[in-house]
């Protein structure tokens, strides 16, 4: 491929990147829905906010292990966790928030949370599901008209080994009872060994009553009118719809298999988050305008590309945190990413290809933005500048030993490269490691910094390099005052 034509193709992938980033990255939203094309497939990205962002409740659980062994507590501990991560992501929040912390508590952050209170009572909630049938020892109730049994004449009841173990999922549904239409139930479907049990139990038991216990209170003792094989059973209880969706949550997400105790809980207004966005954009827009504003006057024409080489880095890195990622991005893109800086630049071409694929197949999780994330973005800013200036030095070191600006242009980024990739690793070691010891909030600032330090190498590489071969290539704005040089050695090529 002739060097020109190459040039020209890269600068139009620059600028087809930076509008598809653009898009994404609008404030208000964008949206992707590929069912117009028979391909199932719609998303709206929006930008996630953290807790001191948006507002929500800090809250903080420990558990009781005094009937727990000690070699057990670990995996207990993590249990608690799944049980009410699960929980917890029943409540439609943007990104919450449950972590281990030390040897005995859960951290729990809810971010836009509405009613905290209402999602303590669901997080410490420890439903159990049992089936039971009458012992014999007590007279057998009658069933009314309806086939219920009354609840306050029952007792003796005997455990059928049926229990919450074998529930394979809990749903609501609407069913007409009391002469009443549209009246919200569950409806549980059992595994195959809590299908044939059940299967047992009612074949046994036809014109007698099976009571539910709920946390062992009864909610409902229908009277069993035929064998019931096909594993599904119903629990009516007068709920009403909020209520059957909070008992089919619980049933779904398990029992705790300890008792938790809350022991702080921090509530976080949405008016500070707000004041805390309007802050951060404040000093992001003016650390930005300072840096364009050295990079002009000291290095004049290429500072200028390394400023537009800075606006693509920024709207890059903001879809980037919209769009999300995963550890198979991180590994497979990361991968092609390197050889394509190092190698050759078609893996960087696999590398966005590959993580438009993970996008569409729904295997990457939005960045959720916190302070300390926003504070991880701008650091990566002046990352990104430092990559330039390495370069740029580099190049006027070439232009006064009497090089062509074409060729000192090509040399000073070969030779800054070394010291670039040293750099970045370094640091992406580093936040390596905040990841994986540090707190939430470091987490949140290591990963806005890892991504902001690979996508500054890409700019200061790629998006730079092309800016300035663009213009040095058809011979505009070459004079060496403009790159910064005002005095240049002679040399045979010179003189």
């Amino acid at each position: 491929m002739k060097p020109k034509l190459k040039l020209y193709l890269s600068l139009f992938a620059i600028l087809v990147l930076f509008a598809g980033a653009a898009w994404i990255a609008y404030p208000k939203g964008s949206k992707i829905d590929l069912n117009s094309l028979k391909i199932k497939y719609s998303r709206v990205f929006k930008t996630r906010l953290g807790l001191d962002l948006q507002g929500g409740a800090h809250l903080v659980y420990q558990a009781d292990f005094k009937d727990i062994k000690p070699q057990d507590r670990a995996d207990a501990l993590n249990a608690i966790r799944d049980v009410i991560e699960r929980r917890v992501n029943s409540f439609g929040l943007a990104e919450p928030q449950v972590a281990v912390s030390g040897q005995d508590r859960i951290i729990i952050e809810l971010p836009g949370i509405k009613d905290v209170n209402e999602a303590i009572d669901q997080i410490g909630k420890t439903p159990y599901l049992d089936f039971r049938i009458q012992d014999g020892t007590t007279p057998q109730v009658q069933p009314n008209s309806k086939g219920e049994v009354s609840v306050d004449a029952m007792a003796g009841w005997k455990p059928t080994g049926l229990s919450g173990k074998q529930l394979q999922k809990a749903s609501v549904d609407f069913q007409t009872s009391g002469g009443l239409s549209n009246q919200p139930v569950v409806r549980l479907e059992f595994n195959d060994e809590g299908k044939k049990l059940f299967g047992q139990i009612t074949s046994a038991n036809i014109g007698k009553p099976v009571a539910i216990f709920l946390d062992k209170q009864l909610i409902s003792a229908p009277t069993v009118q035929t064998a019931i094989t096909d594993g599904v059973a119903v629990i009516s209880g007068n709920f009403s719809v909020q209520e059957a969706k909070n008992l089919a949550t619980n049933l779904n997400s398990g029992a705790l298999p300890v008792p938790i105790q809350l022991v702080s809980q921090q509530n976080v207004g949405a008016t500070l988050g707000k004041e805390s966005i309007q802050k951060s954009l404040i000093a992001g827009i003016l650390g930005i305008l300072m840096i364009a504003l050295f990079m002009i006057s000291y290095y004049r024409f290429p500072g200028f590309l390394a400023v537009c080489a800075l606006m693509v880095y920024a709207v890059v890195s903001l879809s980037v945190f919209k769009i999300g990622i995963s550890p198979v991005a991180v590994v497979l893109v990361g991968l092609f990413f390197f050889l394509g800086l190092t190698v050759n630049a078609w893996f960087g071409f696999l590398a966005l290809l590959s993580y438009i694929v993970l996008m569409l197949a729904g295997a990457l999780s939005p960045v959720t933005l916190t302070l300390a994330g926003i504070a991880g973005f701008i650091l990566s800013i002046g990352m990104a500048v430092d990559a330039n200036i390495l370069i740029f030095e580099r190049l006027k070191e070439e232009i006064r030993a009497g090089k062509d600006i074409a060729k000192a242009v090509d040399d000073g980024f070969d030779r800054a490269w070394l010291s670039i990739r040293d750099s970045n690793v370094s640091s992406l070691i580093t936040t390596l490691i905040l990841y994986m010891f540090g707190t939430p909030s470091i987490k949140g600032f290591a990963v806005t910094l890892s991504i902001g330090i690979l996508i500054s190498m890409f700019t200061a590489i790629t998006v730079t390099r092309t800016f300035l071969k663009l213009f040095v290539g058809n011979n505009i704005l070459t004079h060496p005052w403009l790159f910064g040089v005002s005095k240049i050695k002679a040399t045979k090529d010179n003189v």
